[in-house]
C-alpha cells in the first residue's frame, strides 16, 4: 500500500467527514462504488469528489469539509518519519475500513464518535496519543 499524497488525504478526510454528517445511508449503488474504491484507494481516490457531487447533501458537506481550515492544516510541525509513515498507513487503513463497510455512513459516524475520524489533527498530539 503506497502512501496517499497530502491532497489525496485532504480529499479522503473531507469525504469521510461528509459521510459522517449524513442523516441516512447512501443509495446502494453508491455504497457499492465506495466499496470498490476502498479496495483500491490509492488508484481510485480521485472518484470521491464525483461521488460526493452525485448527492446534494453529501456534496455540500464535502465542500464545507474541504474549506474547513482543520481539514486543510495537513502535516504541520516536526514529526519523526516513521511516525508519519505509521500515521499514513493507519489513515489509509481506517479510510478503507469506512469505505468498504456495508454502510459507510454508519461506519464514518462510528469512527468519528470514537475520535478515530480526527484525521487532520496536530501531529505532535498524534505522536503523544492525544490527537
Amino acid at each position: 500500500m503506497s502512501p496517499l499524497t497530502t491532497e489525496q488525504e485532504k480529499s479522503v478526510t473531507a469525504f469521510v467527514t461528509a459521510l459522517a454528517q449524513q442523516e441516512k445511508s447512501l443509495p446502494e449503488g453508491l455504497q457499492k462504488q465506495l466499496q470498490a474504491i476502498g479496495q483500491n484507494l490509492e488508484a481510485r481516490v480521485v472518484e470521491l469528489p464525483v461521488i460526493a457531487a452525485s448527492l446534494p447533501d453529501l456534496n455540500h458537506a464535502y465542500q464545507a469539509a474541504l474549506a474547513d481550515p482543520r481539514t486543510n492544516q495537513g502535516e504541520q510541525g516536526a514529526t519523526f518519519i516513521s511516525t508519519n509513515q505509521d500515521y499514513s498507513a493507519k489513515f489509509q487503513e481506517r479510510a478503507i475500513q469506512i469505505l468498504t463497510d456495508p454502510d459507510p455512513v454508519q461506519a464514518a459516524q462510528h469512527h468519528q464518535s470514537r475520535g478515530l475520524g480526527q484525521f487532520a489533527s496536530n501531529p505532535l498530539k498524534r505522536f503523544f496519543g492525544r490527537g
